[in-house]
Order: structure tokens, then sequence, then C-alpha cells
């Protein structure tokens, strides 16, 4: 179903070395994610590596609370294309430092978050967050990763 979706990554941020083979992960989890929710459209996703200060040019307004989120999704208008995940590499490397996670599955985790944010969802009660949560350790556990989602 998914593979009608081609993922665009680009890495403008310098303070995080790229792992090799983080784009693949990254590209499979997208695409998990959109299996999962049965999402057979044509579309394109742009990922964006970045660190909390390019994190902070984004989304200035959510990112001036206490700590940076490690991914943000922003849907586009545009035919097409699904919209944007802009995943801090950066915060990703502090929080399984101190979750002591691997870094993959940070990466893993932040990717099908925002894709499920980007088809719309959130976080908005205790309920959708449980179903979304649910949702995330489901297909994380698909990828072969740890059904404990989040950090």
């Amino acid at each position: 179903m998914a593979s009608n979706l081609k993922v665009i990554i680009t890495n403008p941020q310098t303070v995080i070395k790229i792992p090799s083979g983080t784009r693949m992960l990254v590209r499979r989890s997208c695409h998990a994610a959109l299996e999962y929710e049965q999402y057979d459209r044509r579309i394109d996703v742009n990922v964006v590596f970045a660190d909390n200060r390019i994190l902070h040019s984004y989304d200035d307004q959510r990112v001036s609370n206490i700590e940076a989120p490690e991914v943000i999704a922003l849907p586009s208008e545009e035919e097409g294309c699904l919209g944007t995940l802009i995943i801090s590499v950066e915060r990703i490397t502090e929080l399984t430092k101190v979750y002591n996670r691997p870094f993959e599955m940070g990466i893993v985790f932040a990717s099908v978050h925002g894709i499920l944010n980007l088809l719309g969802q959130h976080y908005s009660d205790q309920e959708t967050k449980e179903a979304q949560m649910y949702k995330e350790a489901r297909i994380l556990t698909e990828l072969g990763y740890s059904p404990i989602v989040g950090f």
C-alpha cells in the first residue's frame, strides 16, 4: 500500500553525525505507519533532520517551551505532499541517553509519531493519546522495536 510513498530526506544540521542506515530506517518507518493506517494514495513526505536551533526556526511558539520536541509535523497544502517532518536528531540523542534507548528507536518513534500527526492524529486528550500510543506501539513492534513507546 505505502509503496506509493516517496520520502525526501534532507540534513541541514551539522551538530549530530547521522549514522549509516538512518535514512533507510526513516523510510521504512514512514511506510510502516502509512501501511498500518491503510493509506494507499500516491504521496510524498519531506523529512528534515534538524538540530534544536533549526527546530526553533520552524516552530518558535511551540518550541519556546522548556523542552524541544523530537518531531514537528507540518501538514502540506501542496497536491501530492502529505507534509514535512522536522526531526530533531539533537533532541533524540539527548532523550536516548537519558532513557537508555538506542538512537535508532528514537528515530523510528519520531518518524511514526510524525506520520500519524500528519494524518491528523494528535494527543488531544487521554483517550486519543492512549489510542495513538497503542498504534505507535504496534507499528514499532512490526518494525522490530520494543513496544514501549516514547521516552
